[in-house]
């Protein structure tokens, strides 16, 4: 061979390993959630694993690549004991489901593996009860330390909906039993290296009736902030839940400030740290019932929720991957957008529903960044289109996870 193509070939041969290697590179940064600095806090529905096929979603389909933070649904507190309490023990326990979440750790090290322990079903007096003495909360403080100690998690998640509250079984005295239990905990916490996290509303007079949030800041590591929800049947219109800023139809109305730019600033005014909240992104749709099929745009008049979708089975609430086959079989075919958060809506047989997609979930991400947040809560990852209905048919596994961890690092 002489010196020319021996040294053609050779400089084929380099560049091809260099062009290997920043593909290699380029394909680990897009699917590792560690590279771009924010938190992207999980979390897991365990009952998704009862979905029917195909989509029931278990612990095997988590990208545990794609989070910082991985959050399992739910535990429950026993009022007799003020301990923690299984709220599904063949999942738990005969399925594994604890033992199983916390081994993601050992394919993804990088990974937070917490438990949240609350939720909507579970929180009300008993709640109030547990924070209201020195005694009880110690009984709860040691039963979590126990949990975590004994499952090998990394944290708790508390979600109490809401202290403070009467009609969800508050009292006005939660607001300081509340902040006394989380710097309890975190005293214990600080001496394991635990991560102390709460669940926190996004409507003013639920703060102020059960957050002390100077307190409360100084204590938890992260506040995660329930910035969706935050429209639905009860307004009598079909508007989209999470929008990130105030329309013009609004200016003057009650909804005026139920929008994330002005939750989150709420937040931080009252004393939380920027770096400590965390905006919450859902990966579902809310649906209605539309009280005149011809009249469907934005703000449009409903006559209640939509119907439930075949999976996730419950009245007013679609995924991420049934809105998708809406498009196609459920007569979901029309589609609009609320042009200011950039956020779409579908329509079609009476049935309108907004969502996130891989547009709104980019300008969700860039006002994050913009604003100095501490990354975001997805609500929840089992709502993804982790089969491939969506996009590229059969391509793209968990669609919108990827566009959250695409959207913090460009």
């Amino acid at each position: 061979m002489n010196s020319r193509l021996y040294w053609k070939t050779h400089m084929r041969q380099i560049l091809l390993f260099v062009f290997l290697l920043v593909l290699s590179q380029k394909s680990t940064v897009v699917t590792n959630a560690r590279n771009h600095g924010y938190k992207i806090v999980c979390y897991y529905s365990t009952w998704a694993v009862y979905r029917p096929a195909p989509m029931s979603y278990g612990i095997n389909n988590i990208p545990g690549n794609l989070c910082t933070h991985l959050v399992y649904q739910y535990l429950g507190l026993d009022e007799k004991t003020n301990g923690l309490k299984s709220l599904d023990k063949y999942f738990d326990y005969e399925l594994r489901g604890l033992i199983d979440f916390a081994a993601l750790r050992l394919k993804w090290p990088h990974l937070k593996i917490m438990v949240s322990v609350g939720g909507w079903v579970d929180s009300g007096v008993k709640y109030s009860n547990m924070v209201s003495t020195s005694e009880s909360r110690h009984q709860f403080i040691s039963s979590v330390l126990s949990f975590l100690d004994h499952y090998k998690f990394d944290g708790l998640d508390l979600d109490w909906e809401y202290p403070g509250v009467s009609v969800r079984g508050g009292r006005p005295s939660d607001k300081d039993n509340l902040a006394e239990l989380f710097k309890e905990l975190r005293m214990e916490f600080d001496k394991h290296n635990y991560i102390l996290s709460a669940v926190v509303p996004a409507a003013e007079y639920q703060i102020n009736s059960g957050y002390d949030v100077p307190r409360i800041s100084r204590y938890l590591h992260q506040i995660h902030v329930m910035t969706f929800h935050l429209r639905g049947d009860w307004s009598g219109h079909a508007d989209v839940h999470s929008p990130i800023y105030q329309r013009p139809f609004e200016k003057y109305g009650p909804n005026r400030h139920l929008n994330i730019r002005d939750i989150m600033r709420l937040w931080n005014t009252k004393g939380a740290l920027k770096s400590k909240l965390i905006v919450g992104v859902p990966f579902f749709g809310k649906s209605f019932t539309l009280l005149d099929p011809n009249y469907h745009s934005l703000n449009a008049p409903i006559k209640g929720v939509g119907i439930a979708g075949k999976y996730t089975q419950q009245p007013g609430i679609l995924s991420y991957y049934e809105v998708c086959q809406g498009q196609y079989n459920a007569g979901l075919k029309e589609k609009g957008y609320d042009r200011i958060n950039e956020i779409p809506f579908r329509y079609g047989n009476g049935q309108w529903v907004g969502y996130e997609d891989v547009i709104s979930l980019d300008k969700k991400m860039k006002f994050i960044k913009s604003e100095g947040y501490g990354g975001a809560m997805i609500w929840s990852i089992d709502m993804d289109d982790f089969v491939g209905v969506c996009g590229r048919k059969g391509a793209c596994k968990h669609w919108l996870l990827e566009k959250v961890n695409s959207g913090f690092r460009y």
